[in-house]
């Protein structure tokens, strides 16, 4: 038996981060959120979208996720296992239509989100629709990741370097 995601919320918003971080993540399972045994969220994220959105967030194996994340579910998001999500993450799968100057920014579809094994989402980052962060990855705290960043690869400010050549 699911248990709806609004009952969910309305228990658990309530409650100040990192108190009852695995009766969320166990409420969280309960709605449909398809999360792996030895992964916690910190506090009740924001689960937005049409229709049926709990069974579109995938979380695997020790991932950690913070107070604050939003995800916008009109598509699928995925993270892999050993993924670690900052304070207030976004991620958004909305796609926008531009082009008409009578209605900029109307809704069109939707993209999926992926995010490899072992990557870093520092707190604020935005994750856009369609973006898929390679394994062990690293995205700094307030980046718009627009386009696909490769394994392995520091996203920072405006500055994206390969981790496997960086020393320090």
């Amino acid at each position: 038996m699911r248990v709806p995601l609004s009952l969910i919320e309305a228990v658990f918003q309530r409650l100040p981060n990192f108190v009852g971080a695995r009766s969320i993540t166990r409420a969280l399972r309960l709605a449909g959120v398809q999360i792996a045994t030895n992964s916690i969220f910190w506090g009740m994220p924001t689960l937005a979208g049409a229709g049926d959105v709990a069974p579109r967030l995938t979380i695997g194996e020790l991932c950690g996720l913070n107070f604050g994340c939003y995800f916008e579910l009109d598509a699928p998001i995925t993270l892999v296992e050993h993924v670690a999500v900052g304070h207030e993450v976004m991620f958004l799968t909305r796609t926008r239509d531009s082009s008409d100057p009578t209605q900029r920014g109307k809704a069109v579809g939707a993209k999926p989100i992926h995010v490899g094994a072992g990557a870093w989402l520092g707190s604020r980052c935005i994750i856009m629709p369609g973006v898929t962060i390679g394994a062990g990855a690293v995205v700094g705290a307030s980046v718009v990741v627009h386009e696909d960043l490769p394994p392995n690869t520091l996203l920072a400010g405006k500055r994206r370097l390969s981790l496997a050549k960086w020393r320090g």
